[in-house]
């Protein structure tokens, strides 16, 4: 870094680019931020343990702190330029995203309603990047995420902004690739200008390092050590309509706000974890590097399990229990210091192509624990049965197949061209080869996140409240997770887009966390509701900060929204799913479309006799009609009675009658003959113009 006086900075603003350095040394570029994850912030008093139970609520609105490890965050920006993202285009107008749908030219003010009914729009941030040329100041605008309305803390936050993680390090230098014991929400942050990074023994001395991704290295950053110090204004806040992070400032989210927390698993013991902070995971937005955006950080983890106390670890599939011919399956064991698979294996996760039993080792600070089986059956899909077809010279036909499921067809470049038991192919004039596969469907039982309701703070209503859903096919709602004030019985109701309830419980819970038997039948379609109404226990667990949606399982379930709000979310963990969706195809099976020559074959008396051309005689002006069985080309030809072809088109004809209008009143008066070229033959019939 280079030093710059005061009076230097100041003629290096978001309008002056006159003493501004671009980071290559030259007068032109584009001054791009570079922000970082501060160890410090961590590391000095920035995490607090809990145990699993009897934490207490000690944030007020943020639930019971059982099983939480809170964690501070802190962010400089220590690029040549700020970091600066916006809500509102230069024409002031605000862009959202509705679902599927996008809406643009918003009023700057006011709040937003999706016009689609749509519960949790997304408004799309720009990231403002300034652009010096020589001394003057210009600016790019580029979209590149979307940020939510945060009720609790009155503004917005950009989306996905920190991920936070407790894992168990190993050799492997990048903590990003350590075993993952348990994860926080995805934390969406107010972008501002919290602090300096100062001077000796300022506020944030030591936040700022030109690399914070070891632990307890890089050379620590300060003021006076950046080129472009305070480009952005150091003014940056939580508007709506303009945040960000000023050149050589960081922002600070302290371990007592909401969702500045890890979720410990019951299954933990005690000992040396290492806790990760990784800032911008999606690599939304444009900086001078992409490599440093994280840090680790040791800790001892002292209130879980005392070390040494067998525990289960656990094994989860990415898929299913089913193992289709040809694919695989990765299983995931629960977070250790090392495994040893069932199939030698020695990684955290394992991909396997072959059915059994598998189990996982895992040494940890639990000791040495071996999980449960995980069953993984192989399925062979039996490949359909199928016929061809045939036609002379050319025509479209019919391929046929049976199968145990469902028949897909395809083309040579293995293009899916149609679905069912039967495909017509368009007109061919030479044999094409099509394939086909059977495909089977079987029932998975899924559950979806939110898991638990650690995603955030809450408390416990009676109010009814509902959250809202898409189902992409249908599905089996089975059984839901409830956390109960006490004792009583609750309702709860199923309500398609249109207010009608399709299904409806009254249940007796006990206090605490309970599990709901539902068996509610989903079919496909959006904005379904999942109400809880009728509570009589004093209250059932909802989330009043911090949810982060859409939550869900991929191509089968989004849950969307909440009743009372984005940052809401109401009464119902863990969907359990029980669906069809978990599908295995057979091999591809060809079959040929036939088109012979049909030499030496004569007439088609149907069709020959089919054939009526009238009026005839006629002044010029006729039609002729006939009937096929295949779609297919008949080609047309007139001529004089010398032989002279005075007219000839071809046309493509379908299955069932077909007919033609002909004007031909400049031609002499006199007999012609009329051919029509049919699979190969010529059908010809005298006709008189007069």
């Amino acid at each position: 870094m280079l030093f710059a006086g005061n009076a230097a900075m100041a003629q290096c603003t978001t309008t002056n680019a006159t003493s501004c350095v671009c980071e290559d040394g030259s007068s032109s570029c584009l001054l791009l931020p570079d922000i970082t994850a501060s160890w410090l912030g961590i590391s000095d008093n920035g995490y607090i343990e809990y145990p699993q139970t009897g934490a207490g609520t000690n944030y007020n609105g943020q639930g019971p702190d059982d099983g939480r490890l809170r964690v501070s965050g802190s962010t400089p920006n220590i690029g040549h330029g700020s970091f600066t993202v916006r809500g509102e285009d230069v024409n002031g107008t605000r862009t959202f995203l509705c679902g599927n749908d996008t809406v643009f030219n918003v009023l700057p003010n006011g709040q937003f309603t999706c016009p689609n009914g749509h519960p949790n729009p997304k408004q799309l941030i720009i990231q403002r990047l300034y652009n010096k040329n020589g001394n003057a100041m210009s600016y790019v605008d580029q979209y590149v995420g979307s940020m939510t309305y945060h009720a609790a803390h009155g503004h917005n936050h950009v989306d996905d902004w920190a991920v936070m993680t407790l894992r168990v390090p190993t050799a492997d230098p990048n903590p990003l690739n350590w075993p993952i014991v348990g994860t926080g929400a995805k934390i969406g942050f107010c972008l501002m200008d919290y602090g300096q990074c100062g001077s000796n023994g300022s506020t944030y001395d030591g936040h700022c390092r030109d690399e914070n991704t070891v632990y307890n290295q890089g050379a620590v950053l300060h003021n006076t050590d950046f080129p472009n110090w305070n480009l952005g204004g150091g003014n940056y806040n939580c508007s709506v309509i303009e945040q960000g992070i000023s050149s050589g400032w960081t922002d600070v989210y302290g371990k007592h706000l909401d969702g500045m927390w890890i979720n410990i698993p019951p299954n933990t013991c005690n000992g040396d974890y290492y806790i990760v902070l990784e800032i911008d995971k999606r690599g939304n937005f444009i900086e001078e590097r992409d490599d440093n955006n994280f840090t680790a950080v040791p800790v001892t983890l002292t209130m879980q399990l005392p070390a040494g106390t067998a525990t289960l670890p656990t094994i989860t599939s990415d898929n299913s229990h089913n193992l289709c011919e040809a694919e695989d399956i990765t299983l995931t064991a629960s977070g250790g210091l090392s495994y040893l698979w069932s199939n030698g294996a020695t990684t955290q996760s394992i991909t396997v192509n072959t059915p059994g039993s598998y189990t996982c080792e895992v040494t940890s600070y639990c000791g040495v624990n071996t999980s449960e089986p995980f069953v993984i059956n192989q399925v062979v899909t039996a490949p359909p049965v199928l016929e061809g077809d045939t036609v002379c010279i050319s025509g479209a036909m019919t391929l046929t197949g049976t199968g145990t499921g469902d028949i897909t067809w395809y083309d040579d470049l293995g293009i899916l061209v149609g679905t069912g038991d039967t495909y017509t192919t368009p007109v061919l004039t030479t044999t094409t080869t099509y394939y086909a596969m059977n495909t089977d469907s079987y029932t998975d039982s899924l559950n979806s996140e939110p898991h638990t309701n650690g995603i955030g703070g809450g408390g416990y209503v009676a109010s009814e409240q509902y959250e809202v859903f898409d189902a992409y096919e249908d599905f089996t709602l089975n059984s839901v997770l409830v956390y109960s004030q006490g004792a009583g019985s609750i309702t709860i109701e199923l309500e398609d887009h249109g207010g009608t309830v399709t299904e409806s419980l009254t249940t007796t819970v006990p206090a605490g966390m309970s599990r709901v038997q539902l068996g509610f039948d989903v079919t496909a379609d959006t904005n379904w509701r999942l109400i809880g109404t009728n509570i009589q226990t004093g209250g059932l667990y909802r989330n009043n900060n911090s949810a982060a949606y859409p939550y869900g399982i991929d191509q089968l379930l989004k849950i969307k929204g909440a009743s009372a709000g984005a940052s809401y979310y109401y009464y119902f963990y863990d969907w359990e799913v029980l669906t069809t969706s978990s599908t295995c195809g057979s091999v591809m099976v060809p079959i040929d479309a036939v088109v012979e020559t049909c030499a030496g074959i004569g007439e088609n008396i149907e069709f020959k006799r089919s054939i009526k051309l009238m009026p005839n005689p006629n002044n010029g002006q006729f039609a002729v009609e006939f009937e096929t069985k295949n779609d297919g080309k008949v080609s047309f030809e007139l001529l004089s009675p010398l032989g002279t072809k005075v007219y000839t088109q071809e046309f493509d004809h379908v299955s069932g009658n077909n007919s033609w209008n002909f004007d031909q009143q400049h031609l002499a008066k006199g007999l012609y003959l009329f051919n029509i070229h049919f699979e190969g033959k010529d059908y010809t019939q005298r006709i008189v113009i007069e």
